[in-house]
């Protein structure tokens, strides 16, 4: 083979090999697949949702109060429970506002849900890229489905709506 027919040979496998990759390796832009832009005005509380019945579809807001995977996925808290440093509490002290360690564990627990996100095949979504933490405000619609504990959790499909990030103190270390 002469050396320009290497050079040649080369080049289209590089170009075709980067042109396969690009298109292959195009990841979908998951921050908009899960943070929607327009809010469910009609959203109700946590307290409100764990009324109603599995299977109902509902929209409901509260506050992330752990995000233990790397799914999104987590226990959304009712807005009305003053985490740590947003009522009279231990606002000054708490370096974990986001695990209400300053009220009954029960309260928390009856005012608390679990929600997941699953795609449309039904699969969990991932979280990597999507700007949540701890405390935000969401809303967000999905299904009731019961638990293996036999409470009640929320399956999102159609992403969630970030309401408010709330200020805390400078103390405040949120985990990554």
């Amino acid at each position: 083979m002469t050396p320009r027919l290497i050079l040649v040979l080369a080049l289209t496998f590089t170009l075709t090999a980067c042109g396969s990759e690009t298109t292959t390796t195009t990841l979908p832009n998951v921050t908009s697949q899960v943070l929607l832009e327009a809010d469910y005005k009609d959203a109700v509380s946590v307290i409100d949702a764990k009324g109603m019945k599995e299977g109902d579809e509902v929209a409901v807001f509260g506050r992330i109060a752990d995000m233990p995977t790397e799914y999104v996925a987590f226990r959304v808290t009712d807005d009305e429970l003053n985490y740590c440093g947003r009522g009279t509490d231990c606002a000054g002290t708490c370096k974990t506002p986001w695990d209400y360690c300053c009220i009954q564990k029960e309260t928390v627990a009856a005012g608390s849900m679990p929600v997941e996100m699953h795609d449309a095949e039904g699969n969990p979504v991932k979280r990597s890229g999507v700007d949540l933490r701890l405390l935000d405000l969401v809303a967000m619609k999905g299904t009731l489905t019961k638990t293996e504990s036999g409470g009640l959790m929320l399956v999102v499909k159609d992403g969630l709506f970030k309401r408010e990030r709330p200020t805390v103190k400078e103390h405040v270390v949120f985990p990554d």
